[in-house]
């Protein structure tokens, strides 16, 4: 057996994430308030994972000729049971910050936020809650709209405030065969997000419109499968 782990912890700051991948994840609210007042821009970035954490496993399993399962194994079994390996690939993130804007904007020239008037930002519900219920994740009463061409005191992204993190394991099963000497056979089985793991979107970050805080999308891929095989010569 091999393995391999890699544990990251990191802060990312920057005054706007935006650039041209505007059209990712939160991105999109990530334009200024006011474009005369870049300073107040500079927080938490829309791509700061706090944790990420990703292990990796070749895992040779027991069973086939010369094995602990099934030492004496005839050709025929070890061929279609024996000397396969297990490899599996876990990623674990913490969620990306969320930006909440006004839906009712009127901001000219600038992405209009709201004001914060309390510290209980959320309704007190779990993430996974909110998107099974349909009850909203963030907390209305926390919001105000600050008024007409006035810019919101919220910050650009909450780093208190995380969309749903990255749970995911990959794994693959192969077994090499060899023909004879310069020829091998790789036949390989491979799972994409083995356990169907649901990754939320961001809720509704639109502070005033009758959704507000509901998360109603996913956004990563369902299990997926594929085989393979490969001929080397």
């Amino acid at each position: 057996m091999s393995s391999n782990a890699s544990d990251t912890f990191s802060k990312a700051t920057d005054d706007s994430s935006a650039g041209r991948n505007a059209w990712l994840t939160n991105l999109e609210f990530d334009n200024p308030q006011l474009l005369d007042n870049l300073k107040a821009e500079h927080g938490i970035s829309s791509n700061d994972a706090t944790h990420r954490l990703t292990t990796a496993f070749i895992i040779d399993l027991p069973v086939g000729r010369g094995r602990w399962i099934g030492r004496g194994m005839g050709n025929l079994a070890d061929a279609i049971v024996g000397g396969w390996s297990l490899n599996t690939f876990l990623t674990i993130q913490t969620g990306q910050p969320i930006a909440i804007i006004d839906s009712n904007s009127r901001l000219t020239d600038g992405n209009q936020r709201p004001n914060v008037v309390c510290s209980q930002l959320t309704t007190g519900i779990s993430y996974h809650e909110a998107a099974k219920t349909g009850n909203p994740y963030l907390n209305q009463g926390c919001f105000a709209d600050p008024g007409d061409n006035i810019p919101g005191d919220a910050p650009r992204h909450f780093s208190n405030l995380r969309g749903d993190g990255v749970r995911n394991l990959d794994l693959s099963l192969s077994k090499e065969f060899t023909i004879r000497e310069g020829k091998l056979l790789q036949v390989r089985a491979e799972m994409f997000n083995a356990a169907n793991h649901q990754r939320f979107a961001f809720p509704d970050v639109g502070s005033g419109d009758g959704s507000f805080g509901t998360v109603t999308s996913t956004t990563n891929n369902y299990r997926r499968m594929q085989f393979g095989a490969r001929f080397q010569f």
